[in-house]
């Protein structure tokens, strides 16, 4: 068996991209690497290879057929039927078609002063003292979620649950991902089956009532793309904030800035939504034919990893990539580039920006209430975040 890399790689200390991934650039920019269901696929290193196979529609992401490469032995979200990332044109352009109207910007921004209010609403019901990942980054985007599709009263444990089992990478079996997949697709099946009759407002009810001409999204593909809203919209978005806050509050100049200067916040996320990304995309793509990359050939019928990661830290397009630099030009790739752009970028950065600059205004004071390399961090699992972060409302130097 060839010798390769095995990908995912574990992350640095604090959670940053391995350095597998500056020697790979400078070594083999595009190489093989070998995947957890013991497949290899193609790993990009660079911003221009990156973006080139997101872009280039000769790379495709219907993956159903015998012997295509997969990141997973089992069932992955992000290759279920009827769910976006699993889809090429046509298909891909009509689902996306009858879901963007709901996400874009105008009425993403609608939603702003109730996410305000959500945040400060919190934030006056925590402790002087509490974990700022459990008890603030994960329950709010889960409200928030909940209130802009108009499906209160979702069981958010069992949620959480689902969700921890889905994104591992090692410690519970196939069996017991598929199970947990399965009870979240039923779980979100009778929430879209109540709001049939019911739709009331929200997204939910949009995506009900979405429509091209006669077109319509069918019942596995409101379900799939719910449940696929619900895991990114609380567990990604969760997880960019509790790894930002490690960033910010260590050393905590970045964050005192922003608490006199709010017009640095958009910039900065910006800035944090390249560095903290929880992981790296786990999405194959495979080429329908030979493929002329910056950095090489992909052959057709191989499969290869645009990494985003490898893309964000990219020194040629960022000079001195971990550092936070708000005058930067180039675009990071945390959202992706091309037709699987993700759908939700106006929503989450929208969320980031209001929920940080509620954070400064509110909680000037904010601190890690333990050092921060003592921030326990995960491992086995596709997100990379804190397992907790203590922190305190009021330093000892802040009033």
């Amino acid at each position: 068996m060839d010798s390769f890399d095995n990908y995912p790689f574990m992350s640095g200390p604090r959670g940053v991209p391995a350095g597998t991934y500056d020697t790979r650039r400078d070594r083999e920019p595009l190489g093989k690497v070998r995947l957890p269901s013991g497949d290899t696929a193609y790993l990009t290193t660079t911003y221009e290879d990156a973006i080139t196979v997101l872009s280039d529609p000769r790379f495709s992401r219907e993956l159903g057929y015998p012997d295509a490469p997969r990141m997973f032995g089992g069932f992955t979200v992000a290759e279920a039927p009827g769910i976006l990332t699993s889809m090429d044109p046509p298909e891909h352009t009509r689902l996306r078609r009858l879901l963007s109207g709901v996400f874009m910007p105008r009425q993403v921004n609608g939603w702003r002063p109730r996410l305000r209010a959500l945040t400060g609403e919190l934030i006056d019901a925590l402790p002087e003292e509490f974990d700022f990942l459990h008890d603030f980054a994960f329950p709010l985007p889960v409200q928030v979620v909940c209130d802009i599709m108009g499906v209160p009263g979702i069981d958010a444990a069992r949620v959480r649950v689902w969700s921890d089992a889905m994104l591992s990478t090692s410690g519970l079996s196939e069996e017991a991902k598929l199970a947990a997949a399965m009870e979240f697709h039923a779980y979100m099946a009778e929430v879209v089956a109540a709001h049939r009759a019911d739709p009331g407002d929200g997204l939910l009810a949009s995506m009900i009532h979405a429509r091209d001409g006669e077109d319509r999204l069918t019942e596995q593909e409101l379900v799939s793309n719910a449940l696929g809203l619900f895991l990114a919209g609380h567990e990604t978005t969760g997880s960019v904030l509790a790894r930002s806050i490690v960033r910010l509050l260590d050393p905590r100049d970045a964050y005192d800035r922003l608490a006199t200067k709010p017009d640095l916040v958009p910039g900065t996320v910006e800035e944090l939504l390249r560095l903290e990304q929880p992981g790296d995309s786990p999405l194959i793509r495979v080429a329908t034919e030979d493929v002329e990359l910056p950095s090489g050939t992909v052959r057709k019928g191989e499969g290869v990893i645009a990494s985003f990661a490898g893309a964000n830290f990219d020194p040629s397009v960022f000079p001195d990539p971990h550092a936070v630099d708000l005058s930067r030009e180039a675009t990071h790739l945390a959202f992706g580039r091309g037709p699987h752009y993700c759908l939700g970028a106006n929503l989450a950065r929208m969320e980031l920006q209001e929920i940080l600059g509620v954070l400064v205004r509110r909680l000037p004071g904010l601190e890690l209430a333990r050092p921060a390399e003592e921030v326990e961090w995960t491992v086995g699992s596709i997100m990379v975040r804190p397992v907790r972060v203590p922190v305190r409302k009021r330093g000892r130097w802040h009033s």
